[in-house]
């Protein structure tokens, strides 16, 4: 499937602008040769350090568009920050 099909399918669909997936979703439509996208960041520093994970919105977002993907994690140790969504063009 070519981006730009997904792009008309996602301006097509009644989907919060303001969210989250649809910012990441978006974010990765205007990148080029990139297949994969990373939900997951950390916000803040020290000891006011937290996880941001966006993972199982975006999934459920190329689900409404019907959109083949692949979930993983590429971190050493399994961490949170290494999820991330490879989509199958």
């Amino acid at each position: 499937m070519k981006k730009e099909t997904i792009k008309k399918r996602l301006d097509a669909k009644c989907v919060n602008k303001n969210s989250s997936a649809y910012k990441l979703l978006s974010e990765w439509l205007t990148k080029d040769g990139n297949t994969i996208i990373r939900p997951c960041w950390t916000s803040g520093k020290g000891r006011y350090c937290t996880n941001l994970d966006y993972t199982t919105q975006t999934v459920t977002l190329l689900e409404l568009l019907r959109v083949r993907y692949e979930v993983g994690n590429d971190a050493p140790r399994g961490g949170l920050t290494g999820n991330f969504i490879k989509i199958k063009l």
